[in-house]
């Protein structure tokens, strides 16, 4: 190990000098050598194991300084020791001996042998006496006279030539040599004195001098001795005061800076400057500097070290925890959900982002701070090749065109993220506290905050014109953008997670549970809820809690507001399609025509957030580069993400007609809620208007289902209009006293539903609100219907009814009411049906055919259910005109009513007969129903599927029956009924005529009403004024 000490001292020479080949040559060199002395007992050996180092360092020496020959033979001589090439083996005694005629016991006591030695064990059985052989024994006596530190360092001149000893002379003598022991302490002695930073070390200079304004190494001296001459014992003076050159003093700041030990710079813990560095009060002073001013230039340096220190110690803090809960997490489980994986996640990745920004930096800054350390040694060496003015005005100089303010701007930064985060009044010092904090705020909000505040500072500084800063910060929010795009490069290329379906991405593929920090938020519904396309995954934090004027999201970063529902929406497609097993996309086939060209996996040419802004321009610093505004910037990002989500978009809606039908099902639901088929839902309702009449129920849920398979069935044509087992009818059940009667009101068929089922993934675009609204709207059209039924079915022939003249009259009022009432009834069908649902009807398939995306197909269902509920008066803000409406169609129940009890038995209700007549060929008819028939007044029923033809074998006594039964007195019914919300009064107090009179009153102060409403409507600004306006037209005949 002595020898091994006193030869590393040139190896790690060599290695400093950047010779590192020299080294390792020197180290393995003499191992070699010295295994070989020990292994290979030669009794002819000279050379001691003891001499060993002074033979290489005199080999050293010659070859001192190394040159490029030395070089060379350093290499091959590792070449040699790592590749040993073995030759012949060597002739030993051993094997002299091991020969015949040597072998045996007679060689023994011949040649000098001990008596009794064999040549089996004659090397044990010395007596001792003997000294030993082997040159290792001498070594430990040889270096006990030998200094430990004798060979440590490499002398500047070779050795003289030694002469050879004399043969017998003692090698002692010679290790004892004190020219020898001693002849390296002028070499040590002359580096001490190099080592300023020594406590004994004085500067060589004259601080005695008088101050000569020529010579400015005696301000301080004498600035000192003048105010040393005031104090009141005067043992204060320049001779106790420690100055030193001021390339030391450089040296030293530019240790402080790196956060090492130095002389200039203290660290407080406590005080007023807590935790920062302060010049120290022991520091070295410059001749050339008064007190005051070197105080004050070394404080601003020592303000950048306490910057610094504390971005490393924020740096540290983040890198540990980090460290500490990715060596505790758990394994991810992709089932697992999403709120329970929070618990043992790591650090927040933007953060850690950051960190590792700012350690760039650290790095960059301490490279430039030993760069000019080098530089300083390499002049004091003189193999400097130019000039070198080393002083701290160009040191500080140097760190402003270097770095400029980027270690304050980016401390100032994180303080007021670290505030914001934990929304403190005060300002936050102690940055590196922030991990061990409790969270105030979600990851989402503070990465946002943190990248938000980047960009800022970045946009400032390149207004101020400060390129140096700008720079670095431009690096660090680069750097920190990274995870949130790597996270926006994995929700679009794996999409959404899964977790209910069977065709989900595996675990190595899945984008898994969605991070904390990223602006996508998971609220863990099943897919197959309608309401997933909507509210399963969202953007986090809509709008901004803290009472912001803008409003704009708090989790989404700034520039990435404008592209957050793009990446959102493509995210959710791409997981849509792997649930539905579209692979043609993603395993890249060619096969679909959303494929990348070249058949390419699905975005594998994306690139990292640095190459998209290197990409842009040439500076990325530049007045014209994209991170100059944050409308540019995400404008760039836009562009770049676009063509991905418009492949998917255009997969899946093509997905959506060819696999999914989705115009069939679209044709086939508007063909029933909207009443497109005139035949078949004309037969149905007619079906629902025979219940109504004859007192029966109606909304019975099986009555209403068969009905409508019954009439799904007799119209089959030749491709099916609709499949009926898709199609169910509901009624919701009542209280009895909340139930109406569905022949005195309309309003008695509110809450019919119709439910359509639509396969999965058309339930994300027909949901359950789509079936609300065009169950309303079937309502809304069934009571219009309703009252234009009862109002067609009353025949009124004149001369019937007896009471002369008088009943003629009143007969002319009657048929009038009845004329007003049919004449709003058909204006309204005819506007609610042709002006507003089938021309909404052409805009809305014209607007739906263009859709590229299945967002935009949601979105144009939607409005167009907006617009068809807004024009057929189902909105909150014209309540109080369809209760006019409303009202105007009860009327036509009350009038119906009215004149059944008017007319007493000479009403007389035909449709059954009527229906008979069509079906019966007899032509039997009694002298007695003729001569009824030929005036009368009753009812005229639609035909219906619930009376079938096989009643035709009916007898004419069994019809003239039933004719008399129809045409018995009805005049003790004396119903009482309401024409509005505060008129009710019997038929026996007031009398037909002035009933019909307020009737007539009522009805036309409601159609006026109606008209200024709807005048209102059409005088608007928005898009259903023109609808709005045809309907006043039609309303302004009322008067006429």
């Amino acid at each position: 190990m002595k020898g091994y000490s006193q030869i590393f001292p040139y190896a790690w020479k060599a290695r400093i000098n950047s010779y590192d080949r020299l080294g390792d040559a020197l180290e393995k060199a003499y191992a070699k050598l010295k295994t070989h002395a020990e292994a290979h007992d030669d009794l002819d050996a000279t050379i001691q194991l003891s001499r060993l180092p002074d033979h290489v360092k005199f080999l050293t020496v010659l070859s001192n300084p190394p040159t490029s020959e030395t070089v060379e033979n350093a290499e091959s001589i590792i070449q040699k020791i790592d590749n040993p090439q073995y030759g012949k083996p060597a002739l030993t005694w051993n094997d002299i001996l091991a020969e015949e005629p040597f072998e045996g016991q007679h060689w023994e006591g011949v040649y000098g042998l001990p008596p009794g030695s064999t040549v089996e064990g004659w090397e044990t059985r010395s007596g001792g006496s003997t000294p030993s052989l082997s040159p290792w024994d001498s070594e430990s006596d040889m270096d006990e006279t030998q200094s430990s530190s004798g060979l440590s360092l490499v002398p500047e001149t070779p050795f003289a030539p030694i002469a050879p000893q004399k043969t017998g002379e003692s090698s002692a003598g010679a290790a004892r040599d004190p020219l020898n022991a001693y002849r390296h302490r002028q070499d040590v002695e002359e580096l001490q004195a190099k080592q300023y930073w020594r406590p004994e070390w004085r500067a060589n200079t004259e601080i005695d001098r008088p101050f000569d304004i020529g010579d400015a190494s005696s301000l301080a001296p004498s600035f000192h001795r003048v105010l040393s001459s005031r104090a009141v014992l005067n043992v204060d003076g320049p001779s106790r005061e420690d100055y030193r050159s001021e390339e030391d003093v450089v040296r030293e700041v530019l240790m402080g800076l790196q956060g090492r030990h130095n002389m200039m710079f203290t660290w407080v813990h406590s005080g007023p400057d807590a935790f920062s560095f302060i010049p120290s009060i022991s520091a070295p002073r410059l001749l050339h500097l008064t007190a005051g001013a070197q105080a004050s230039i070394i404080s601003s340096f020592a303000s950048l070290a306490t910057t610094v220190v504390h971005l490393r110690k924020f740096t540290a803090a983040i890198f540990s925890k980090a460290s500490s809960s990715s060596s505790t997490s758990l394994p991810h489980d992709p089932t697992q959900p999403a709120h329970l994986t929070r618990f043992h996640r790591r650090s927040t990745q933007t953060l850690e982002a950051f960190a590792d920004a700012l350690d760039t930096e650290f790095r960059t800054f301490d490279a430039w701070c030993a760069a000019q350390e080098e530089a300083i040694c390499r002049a004091r060496a003189g193999v400097y090749s130019r000039p070198l003015v080393v002083s701290l005005v160009s040191l500080e100089k140097g760190l402003k065109d270097a770095f400029g303010d980027t270690f304050s701007v980016l401390l100032s930064l994180v303080r007021a993220v670290v505030q914001k985060a934990q929304r403190t009044p005060d300002q936050v010092l102690e940055v590196w506290t922030l991990p061990d904090l409790p969270p105030r705020a979600s990851p989402s909000a503070v990465t946002a905050l943190l990248l938000d505040a980047l960009l800022g500072a970045v946009q400032e500084r390149l207004s101020m014109g400060d390129t140096v800063t700008a720079r670095a910060l431009a690096r660090a929010f680069g750097a920190s953008v990274e995870p949130v795009w790597e996270m926006i490069h994995r929700w679009m290329r794996e999409g959404m997670p899964v977790r209910d379906s069977a065709a989900a991405p595996t675990e190595g593929g899945a984008f898994g549970a969605v991070p904390d920090e990223f602006f996508v938020e998971d609220n863990e519904m099943p897919m197959l809820n309608p309401d997933f396309w909507s509210d399963g995954f969202t953007l986090r934090d809509r709008r901004s809690g803290d009472g912001e004027a803008d409003g704009r999201q708090t989790s989404i970063p700034l520039f990435l507001v404008h592209v957050a529902d793009l990446v959102l929406a493509t995210g959710k497609v791409t997981g849509l399609l792997r649930a539905l097993g579209v692979s043609s996309l993603f395993d890249g086939d060619g096969s679909s025509e959303a494929t990348l060209a070249g058949g390419q996996q699905w975005m594998s040419r994306w690139r990292s957030f640095k190459d998209l802004l290197d990409q842009a321009v040439m500076d990325p610093v530049s007045p014209e580069a994209p991170i100059a505004s944050s409308e540019s910037l995400s404008r760039v990002v836009y562009d770049e993400l676009l063509p991905y989500s418009k492949q998917v978009h255009t997969l899946l809606t093509k997905v959506l007609i060819e696999d999914f039908d989705i115009w069939w099902h679209l044709n086939a639901i508007e063909d029933l809620f909207l009443m497109r088929r005139g035949d078949a839902v004309s037969h149905f309702i007619d079906i629902l208007f025979a219940r109504m009449d004859r007192r029966q129920p109606w909304n019975d849920f099986h009555f209403m289902n068969s009905a409508f398979q019954d009439v799904v069935a007799l119209y089959p044509g030749r491709a099916r209009w609709i499949d009926a087992s898709l199609v169910r009818f509901s009624f919701p059940s009542r209280a009895p006293s909340q139930e109406r009667n569905v022949a005195q009101t309309v309003r008695a068929l509110d809450g019919l539903l119709i439910e359509y089922a639509v396969p999965f993934p058309l339930t994300y675009i027909f949901g359950p609100r789509t079936m609300r609204v065009y169950s309303s709207i079937f309502t809304l059209v069934l009571q219009i219907r309703r009252a234009k039924s009862v109002l067609e079915k009353i025949l009124v022939r004149s001369g019937l009814v007896g009471g002369g003249k008088q009943m003629d009259a009143e007969m002319k009022v009657f048929y009038a009411v009845r004329g007003r009432l049919s004449w709003f009834v058909n204006t309204l069908l005819n506007f609610i049906t042709t002006n507003v649902i089938h021309t909404q009807i052409l805009k809305f398939h014209e607007a739906f055919r263009e859709a590229k995306s299945m967002d935009e197909m949601i979105r144009l269902q939607n409005e167009h259910l907006d617009k068809l509920e807004g024009r057929c008066l189902l909105q909150r803000n014209t309540v109080a005109l369809h209760r006019a409406i409303m009202s105007i169609l009860d009327m036509s129940l009350h009038y119906t009513e009215c004149f059944v009890s008017f007319a007493g038995d000479t009403t007389h209700d035909i449709s059954r007969a009527s229906l008979r007549l069509v079906s019966r060929r007899s032509r039997h008819r009694s002298r007695r129903l003729r001569k009824q028939r030929r005036d009368v007044i009753g009812f005229a029923q639609a035909p219906s599927l619930l009376h079938a033809s096989d009643e035709s074998s009916d007898s004419d006594e069994d019809e003239e029956g039933l004719d008399e039964e129809s045409l018995a007195g009805r005049s003790g019914r004396e119903p009482s009924f309401s024409l509005g919300a505060s008129t009710t009064a019997s038929f026996a107090e007031d009398g037909f005529l002035e009933r019909l009179d307020k009737m007539s009153s009522e009805l036309d102060a409601l159609v006026r009403f109606v008209r200024r409403a709807v005048e209102s409507l059409a005088a608007g600004t928005g898009e259903a004024a023109p609808a709005f306006g045809v309907f006043a037209f039609a309303l302004e005949d009322w008067d006429r």
